[in-house]
Order: C-alpha cells, then structure tokens, then sequence
C-alpha cells in the first residue's frame, strides 16, 4: 500500500498477486463508515488519465512533425501555454498516480515528449507558469531523465540577452520563426527584469518591441533581423541615450519619467530645448538630495524623512515652467518609488 504523506491526497493498494479477495475479507471486519474510500483500484484512474492525456496532446492537434520546435511554436500565445500548462501538470499527475503499474505504459511516449515540449517552452518564453514541481517524483524524474537523454541539462537557466553566448545559444534552433520567437522572449524577458530600474525606458522599449512584431509578423526573416539589431544596440543605446544628455544612469532613470510626464500634461511629442534644460537641472538637484538624504539608516522606514524628500520633490518642482500641481502629486509618487528601488541600498 502507497501510505499518504505531506503534497500527497491518497495511496492506492496495487494488487500484484492477487490478494485483494483477502483484503476485502478482511475489511468486512469494519464498519462501512470506517472502510469508506480505504478501497480504491488503480481501474477508477484510468478513465481520469484517459481525459488528461487527451487534454493535453489537444494542443498540438496541427503540428505534424516531430520537431519539439513545431511544438513550442504552438504555445507562442500566452493564455494558451498557459492552458497547456494546466493540462500537462494534470496529465502528469495522474501519471504519478498510476506509475508504475503497467496500465500507464501506454501513455508514457507521450508523456515523455509533452515533458521535453514543457521545459523547451519555458526556456524559450521564461515562464514559470511552466514548472512542474509539484507533478510527483517519479514522473519528474522519467522527463528530466529523457531531457538529459536530448543532451539539455533541465536544471540549466535559459541563456541571458547580455550573455557573451546568447547569439550561440540560437545555433540549435532552426527556423527563422523559431529563433525570432527565442529573441523576442529574451528580450520580453530582460525589459521585465529592468522594468523598475528605468521604468520609461524600458516601457519605450516594450512598445518598439511590440511595433517590429506587429509589423513583421509571418515576414520571419526580417523580423529576425530587426530582432536582432535591437539585441545588438539595446545596452549601448541607452548608455548612449544618458551620455547624450551628461546624466548618470540614475539621473538618466529619474529624467525619464519627469519627460514623459511634461509630455503628456502638454500633449506633445517632444519638448523645447529649455524645457529640457529645466528638467535636467531639476533631477540632477533631486539626485543630489535624495543621495545625500538616503545615507540616514531605515531612512524609507522612516515616514518623517520620506514626507521630508517629497516636500523638497515639491519644491524643486513647483517653480518650473512645467510645474503644474497635479503633476507634482504624481512625481512625489513615481520619484519616491524609484528612489526606493535606486537608494534602497544606500543606507
């Protein structure tokens, strides 16, 4: 009998020698209350892997190659690959469960290949949504068995966009749909993970990300190379974008958002050489402040010195050409949360 524990719902009783006439008797010694679901073949799981098992292959009902890359192609759509997520990690429970009677052999093919499509995926599209922690032991250890078998290392992280070997790393993908997707991903990626570090910037880069995919779409090979032309200029360009401006990388984060602000509170696309001035000058003083500020201990645990710096945010904004009150509400906000994210370490 496979005893109950932590992560596990039940434990079946797999009758090998066919004892279970015995086990029955012996059961007849007890209420029905007390032998209530103590009972329960592995044939009433067979139906529920059934379903599971077509749920998840129904994802893939047009790919007709055997190339995994078809496969993870199909799950390019978010809410799909999350569907599919679900799905396999049913499947792939109900395995557990059954494993390793004979009845769940003929599944095991499939669950082999939904394994090596599910990992393959959330390499290329770094989604989490992916893992499958939570699926049993045995059936982890039969996919990441087969994995390895592939030559991939399932315990290794997808390949960095900054990474010295990203551009290697697309060799072994083949279709130029296939390593557009890859880059696309990577870069989705590397712009969420630098979103709070210069949130205008790397916004800006989200929606010309979003333009050459659009505009390229099913047009494969030329999507790939604005792909990766972006790849190619995406640190230098903003290195270059602060430099332009003689702000530091934080300055730079901080000039972001009071233009983009300005911008919108006056409807335009661009701003005036002096409004530009003013703007430089003013997050280069706020800086300075917030820098000096910040090296008191616990200083945004501190609701005396955090009101404090939004004072100062407001009084080097009001004076300025662009200093309208309801737009220093709104930089009190965006600067205080930048400042934590840019300071928190400071102190």
């Amino acid at each position: 009998m496979n005893r109950t524990y932590k992560g596990k719902s039940c434990g079946f009783i797999v009758d090998y020698h066919g004892l279970s006439t015995y086990l029955s008797e012996a059961l007849e010694l007890y209420t029905s209350d007390d032998i209530d679901g103590s009972y329960h073949t592995l044939k009433d799981e067979i139906p529920k892997l059934k379903a599971c098992h077509t749920r998840a292959m129904s994802f893939f009902t047009e790919v007709t190659s055997n190339d995994v890359d078809d496969y993870v192609l199909a799950l390019k759509d978010e809410e799909v690959r999350s569907q599919f997520g679900l799905a396999f990690r049913r499947f792939a429970k109900q395995m557990d469960v059954i494993l390793p009677d004979i009845a769940a052999s003929p599944f095991l093919p499939d669950l082999k290949l939904l394994g090596r499509v599910n990992h393959a995926a959330q390499t290329r599209y770094r989604d989490d949504g992916l893992n499958i922690a939570d699926a049993g032991a045995k059936v982890r250890q039969l996919v990441d068995d087969h994995i390895l078998s592939t030559g991939v290392d399932p315990k290794i992280p997808p390949v960095d966009l900054l990474a010295a070997n990203f551009k290697e790393s697309l060799h072994g993908v083949k279709s130029d749909e296939s390593r557009a997707s890859e880059i696309e991903s990577a870069i989705k990626h590397h712009i969420t993970v630098n979103l709070d570090d210069d949130p205008e910037y790397f916004r800006s880069l989200s929606l010309r990300l979003r333009d050459i995919i659009e505009k390229t779409a099913g047009k494969w090979d030329q999507q790939l190379d604005l792909l990766m032309d972006m790849v190619d200029n995406i640190e230098v360009e903003h290195r270059q974008a602060a430099d332009d401006l003689g702000l530091s990388d934080i300055e730079f984060a901080f000039y972001n958002i009071l233009e983009a602000e300005v911008i919108e509170g006056r409807d335009v696309t661009v701003l005036d050489e002096t409004t530009t001035e003013e703007i430089k000058a003013t997050v280069q003083a706020l800086v300075a402040m917030m820098d000096e500020a910040t090296q008191i201990v616990d200083f945004f645990d501190k609701p005396d010195e955090v009101n404090g710096m939004k004072k100062a945010i407001k009084r080097a904004v009001i004076d300025q050409s662009f200093g309208e009150p309801d737009l220093i509400k709104v930089l009190q906000d965006r600067f205080m949360d930048l400042a934590k994210h840019k300071f928190k370490n400071a102190s």
